[in-house]
């Protein structure tokens, strides 16, 4: 998960923040009603009982802040206290679809941040860390399976359009209590394509009910201003050290799946077209088509725009994926092939410096003793007042 507490930042391994150690804790004392007392102590099967009752309807619908988040001293102030409502609650404690959905189908007040929420959950890694997380937050007895999570996302958008006018809240931006706003602006489009544990069909319905979230919507993932496609590229792939080689090449499929579908923007402009007032309610209408396949012009066009932001890694997997078949094809790329190979030239040349640089500093330590110390005074001082190149590129290498 990014993190139930606050303006939590993205920490994925070395890259990334969809995930941070939750600190709070909610014991079942401090709920505010009988509904939120199930759902603190994991009692789902009596939670749905009690909310077939009169009563409990009436809890589902009164946003009494069931779980007492909001009472003093147990969770930050930065928490809207518009999330004083049932569906968050049960989001908030990983309730079970049967749970959500029940909640959903009485309520109907899933709003956008609610999604958000729920988007920067990321399951797996909540189960790794599952017995660690409990000897902090005792209430904290499951995490959604991957199907179950990804089934939730496609449950809450379904609510939010059946409520909404339209389509514009997809193209809110992702408040400071979810993730924080000095290094990150993301849509909830962003988020699912980023977010490795979100499957590519949400992606697909997200863009297919707003296409224009995929190209107008300028972002900041690191604090490095970006776009959703170079969003999903960025989306990382867990270490095979820590999980199994199959979860490794799913996570990796998924996310190159997240790609082409947002190079194909043309396509969803079309999708939206057809799509009536109705049929955007049933999102299962949406995945009844595919994508044609990338032209080797899409190809080129995303190639061009990674190219003008220094993200070689994406060019060098295109590149890779789609080889030029005849004469006017490669003449197609050659440029874009040129200007990697020059890019790799390059690095190998600063890499061979840099190497170059550590051994002679190595051996002018080893032979010039305490003489080197002015010198290395006088380079820090060089470093401090001189700003160094950044390397902005958030595309790792991707097979």
């Amino acid at each position: 998960m990014i993190s139930n507490q606050p303006a939590a930042a993205f920490h994925y391994h070395h890259h990334h923040g969809f995930d941070d150690d939750d600190d709070l804790t909610v014991e079942a004392s401090n709920a505010n009603s009988q509904l939120g007392t199930y759902l603190l102590e994991g009692e789902f099967d009596d939670a749905l009982s009690y909310m077939d009752t009169t009563e409990g309807e009436r809890d589902v619908t009164a946003r009494n802040d069931p779980l007492g988040l909001f009472n003093d001293g147990v969770v930050s102030n930065k928490l809207p206290k518009t999330k004083n409502t049932a569906i968050f609650a049960s989001l908030y404690v990983r309730a079970p679809l049967q749970i959500i959905k029940k909640i959903c189908d009485v309520s109907k007040d899933a709003d956008p941040t609610d999604l958000m929420y729920a988007l920067s959950v990321i399951p797996h890694e909540e189960e790794q860390r599952l017995q660690e997380i409990q000897r902090k937050i005792p209430y904290r007895s499951r995490c959604w399976s991957q199907e179950e999570f990804n089934a939730i996302l496609k449950l809450l958008v379904e609510c939010i359009l059946q409520q909404s006018s339209g389509s514009g809240w997809l193209l809110e931006k992702c408040p400071s209590w979810i993730l924080d706003a000095s290094a990150f602006v993301l849509y909830p489009l962003a988020m699912a394509a980023y977010n490795p544990d979100v499957s590519s069909s949400v992606l697909q319905i997200l863009a297919a009910i707003q296409p224009n979230a995929i190209d107008d919507m300028a972002c900041k993932l690191f604090s490095v201003p970006t776009i959703p496609l170079i969003v999903a590229a960025a989306s990382p792939a867990p270490s095979s050290a820590t999980v199994s080689l199959e979860l490794n090449d799913e996570v990796r499929r998924n996310r190159w799946e997240k790609v082409t579908l947002l190079m194909n923007r043309e396509w969803f402009y079309e999708q939206e077209k057809a799509l009536s007032p109705r049929s955007m309610a049933t999102i299962d209408d949406i995945l009844l088509t595919s994508p044609p396949k990338l032209t080797l012009h899409q190809v080129k066009v995303t190639c061009d725009e990674a190219q003008k932001r220094k993200e070689w890694e994406l060019v060098r997997e295109l590149i890779k994926r789609h080889k030029p078949s005849n004469g006017e094809e490669s003449e197609l790329l050659s440029s874009i092939q040129a200007a990697l190979a020059q890019h790799d030239r390059q690095v190998s040349k600063r890499l061979r410096k840099q190497q170059e640089k550590r051994v002679r500093d190595e051996w002018l330590h080893r032979n010039m003793g305490l003489v080197m110390y002015p010198v290395d005074i006088v380079m820090d001082l060089v470093y401090a007042v001189i700003p160094q190149r950044r390397d902005t590129s958030l595309v790792s290498p991707m097979s």
